[in-house]
């Protein structure tokens, strides 16, 4: 009995929670703009329309993210249901869970130009 296939979907799992870490770390610096912005320093709509943006990214990002570490946790159990009693779409879940991840990580490319273009706008002036 291969029991192999059962931790192929942990093995990623230190991966997805760094990005984790670093998202949610991002999303809160976020918020510390978001309110600079709003209540401190005269804001611009422009800006405050990309920091909305960014902020949807982010979420969007986190909640794929949350998901792939739950396809991960599944394929796991599937695999080891496959190992001891023969059936079990793990190979499913998992594809399922590097896709999310894989979404996720264009969420976040996507939100680090956002930021960029937000970086570029307090640089500016404009």
């Amino acid at each position: 009995m291969d029991l192999t296939p059962w931790a192929t979907p942990l093995l990623l799992l230190p991966g997805v929670a760094l990005l984790i870490l670093s998202t949610a770390t991002r999303f809160n610096r976020l918020h510390d703009e978001v309110h600079h912005t709003l209540h401190g320093a005269p804001g611009d709509g422009a800006v405050a329309s990309v920091l909305l943006r960014r902020a949807r990214l982010f979420r969007n990002a986190l909640v794929e993210l949350y998901l792939s570490v739950t396809l991960l946790g599944l394929s796991s159990v599937a695999a080891l249901a496959r190992a001891f009693l023969g059936v079990g779409p793990g190979a499913v879940l998992s594809t399922l869970a590097v896709l999310a991840l894989l979404h996720a990580s264009l969420q976040l490319a996507r939100e680090a130009t956002l930021a960029l273009h937000v970086v570029q706008d307090h640089v500016t002036g404009r």
